[in-house]
């Protein structure tokens, strides 16, 4: 199917952005990212032109790459502005350059073209708190071996808590409620509300009769924002911050993804074994049920698309669809253009 270029991907957390070279894949395209002496991110494709060496096995000096290869040199915006044979430079010699934007604790990237790059389009994750405290549970990354849109499906289906992750994120009381989907500002909605139910492992309540609720918001391309928790019986429902998660993937190949996540909590020196407690928890979950299994669905599908298998549609498979449908539409709308301006020209000819 593709994917649609023209969108704000996650990168990498700020963090892993350091004083060095850095390197990833993002929707079939090698990028190496590094920052400026002013702290700013960059992004290039990982590629010399000359004899197309990765440039991250080179070396960052001044503010621009030399090639490990040749001793090419690129500056931030991709121009090669040294030749050490002493030839002038090749008008070939240049490398792509990508918009790229620090928020939220993360650098966001843009594939497509970057006359498009508005940063007023990346997707809201203000719930990432500005100083998370030192113990904060994000900055977490897992590489996983599946397509990018089988992590949302899983995502946005949030029956499979009951059964893939019984005992652990789920259990049988939280069966058979129906989850409602809904649009607004263009995310999709997908809200499970579980009243009469018995809090699970991960709650303050856990084995407590409460009411509980699991709902997931999806921003385009590909953010999820995850907001849980659990009252006593019959209490109004309070949103508690650290009660919030991020879901964030970006494609780095058609059958490979970039999974980063992690929880919205503020905690301080004194709540290092609680935080680590949930990151542990929360990873043990990706580990050892949801990404097993996801990988084990792709190598099933063995590359083809979902539509082509013609999947059997559950009544829970209501939010997945939709944004399915969504990611197809923004890449049709981006192949559009492409297409008006094969056909003007076939009749041109004929």
């Amino acid at each position: 199917m593709g994917y649609a270029m023209n969108a704000w991907y996650m990168a990498a957390w700020a963090s892993e952005v350091g004083s060095g070279l850095f390197a990833r894949r993002f929707l079939d395209i090698p990028i190496v990212l590094f920052r400026r002496e002013d702290g700013h991110v960059v992004a290039l494709e990982d590629r010399c032109p000359h004899r197309f060496a990765p440039l991250h096995r080179g070396r960052l000096a001044g503010g621009v790459i030399e090639c490990a290869y040749h001793g090419l040199r690129f500056d931030v915006a991709g121009a090669c502005v040294h030749n050490p044979a002493g030839d002038a430079i090749p008008p070939q010699a240049k490398v792509r350059a990508f918009p790229v934007h620090e928020r939220h604790h993360i650098v966001w990237i843009w594939m497509g073209d970057a006359d498009l790059a508005d940063p007023a389009s990346i997707p809201d994750l203000s719930c990432i708190p500005n100083e998370p405290g030192e113990c904060a549970n994000i900055g977490n990354y897992l590489h996983v071996r599946a397509n990018y849109l089988l992590e949302i499906d899983n995502l946005m289906d949030l029956s499979h808590v009951n059964y893939l992750h019984h005992g652990t994120l789920g259990n049988d009381s939280m069966r058979g409620h129906k989850v409602k989907v809904h649009e607004e500002d263009g995310a999709i909605h997908a809200d499970l509300w579980m009243p009469a139910t018995t809090a699970p492992i991960y709650s303050p309540l856990f084995g407590q009769p409460c009411d509980q609720w699991t709902n997931m918001i999806w921003m385009a391309p590909s953010c999820m924002r995850l907001d849980y928790g659990a009252v006593p019986p019959g209490e109004p429902p309070v949103q508690l911050p650290e009660d919030i998660a991020v879901h964030i993937l970006t494609p780095e190949t058609a059958r490979t993804t970039h999974y980063f996540y992690g929880t919205c909590g503020v905690f301080g020196p004194d709540q290092r074994e609680f935080a680590e407690m949930i990151r542990t928890a929360q990873t043990a979950a990706f580990v050892n049920e949801d990404n097993p299994m996801i990988e084990a669905v792709d190598e099933r599908m063995d590359g083809a698309d979902l539509w082509s298998l013609r999947p059997a549609i559950l009544s829970s498979d209501v939010a997945s669809v939709r944004v399915r449908r969504e990611i197809e539409k923004m890449i049709r709308r981006e192949k559009a253009p492409a297409s008006e301006e094969k056909a003007a020209a076939e009749a041109v000819v004929v």
